[in-house]
């Protein structure tokens, strides 16, 4: 660490005393499988969302694929993805069965483009998984119209956008079903987990089968269907929910450090900031785009002070390379980082960063 600076990390997740106890109890329990914790937790989350139906899943990949399976997506069928988005997207698309199909998205709110979505489906094509990037929506209205227009299901990924909302409403809670993350570089945490909102009974009913061994009850021995053991256990349904009580108070933080960094860094040349999301919306992880992104991260990281690049898009990792133009994804992801916003970070810490990266850029700007 150099001198006159402190560690400063882009994300890490916090924890009090009530998640702590909150574990405790249920380990001393003695019943740490998928029990009440985890049902306590789907009720809370459907009295927030008002949705009927909630199911906790081990992860936010694993939400995505059984919400995919549960609508009958699989072998032989494609799914349309941004091309800007964490692998897991992709790697859901796969673990299902299918195809994913990239598409390019809008380099300013970094979400799918709905006019590249219509150049790329195919009569295969059963789903669009919309990805929420950071807590901005996708283009709802356009999104809708498009999936109707087509006769295709509608995921959300809102993995980064738990209590996010656009001017209809919640996200991941406009669609066939919502796919969420709570790994712990979100807002709340289990450790690892995810959860699959729906307002459809049938794939609710699809989604418990799938998790468990292709029963809707694990009192019964009658295994209808296939299924697979995705269930989760009843200390992370703990912690998640003592975690999922500081939602509200975390993203009242949220704005906040977003108004500090905006207003400490606004006099930054060739820095900018992409646009907020409207309508009660808010921002995971507060971001910036910069032409010498690359220099800049680097040269805060020899301080101790650690800003996140956006992901490669997805056509240029191995697994899934395209020679196609994504010209969109490719300017977002070029310029765009994430800046520290970790629950517990201070106000120090903020002013530690702005005063770091406004002292960078005047000195190589």
């Amino acid at each position: 660490m150099k001198e006159g600076t402190r560690k400063i990390a882009w994300f890490e997740p916090a924890f009090s005393d009530d998640d702590v106890r909150g574990v405790e109890s249920t380990m001393l329990s003695g019943f740490v499988n998928e029990g009440p914790q985890v049902r306590a937790f789907e009720e809370a989350l459907c009295r927030y969302f008002g949705v009927p139906f909630a199911v906790c899943t081990p992860s936010g990949t694993t939400a995505l694929a059984l919400a995919l399976m549960a609508m009958g997506i699989g072998q032989g069928h494609s799914v349309l993805i941004p091309d800007l988005t964490f692998i897991g997207t992709a790697s859901a698309v796969r673990l299902a069965g299918a195809e994913p199909i990239l598409v390019d998205v809008n380099p300013t709110t970094f979400t799918i483009d709905i006019d590249d979505a219509g150049q790329q489906i195919r009569g295969d094509t059963r789903a669009v998984i919309p990805v929420h990037l950071n807590g901005r929506s996708a283009s709802w209205d356009d999104l809708r119209e498009f999936g109707e227009k087509n006769g295709l299901f509608i995921i959300e990924d809102a993995a980064e956008a738990i209590g996010s909302r656009n001017d209809r409403g919640l996200l991941g809670t406009l669609g066939n079903a919502g796919c969420f993350s709570l790994a712990p570089t979100k807002i709340i945490t289990s450790g690892q987990g995810g959860f699959v909102l729906t307002h459809n009974q049938d794939i609710r009913d699809n989604l418990i089968r799938l998790k468990d061994h292709g029963r809707l009850s694990r009192s019964s021995d009658l295994h209808s269907e296939t299924g697979f053991n995705f269930k989760v256990t009843d200390l992370q349904g703990a912690l998640a929910g003592t975690q999922f009580e500081k939602l509200d108070a975390r993203i009242r933080r949220n704005l906040e450090i977003d108004l500090k960094y905006r207003s400490g860094l606004a006099g930054v040349a060739g820095l900018t900031f992409p646009p907020r999301p409207p309508a009660g919306g808010y921002l995971m992880w507060p971001d910036i785009t910069y032409g010498r992104r690359d220099d800049m991260v680097s040269a805060l990281r020899a301080k101790d002070i650690a800003l996140r690049p956006f992901w490669p898009p997805i056509h240029t990792q191995p697994a899934y390379l395209s020679d196609r133009d994504f010209p969109g994804a490719s300017e977002a992801a070029d310029r765009g980082c994430w800046l520290p916003s970790s629950p517990s970070i201070s106000d120090s810490d903020i002013e530690c960063v702005v005063r770091s990266v406004v002292d960078w850029a005047r000195d190589n700007g």
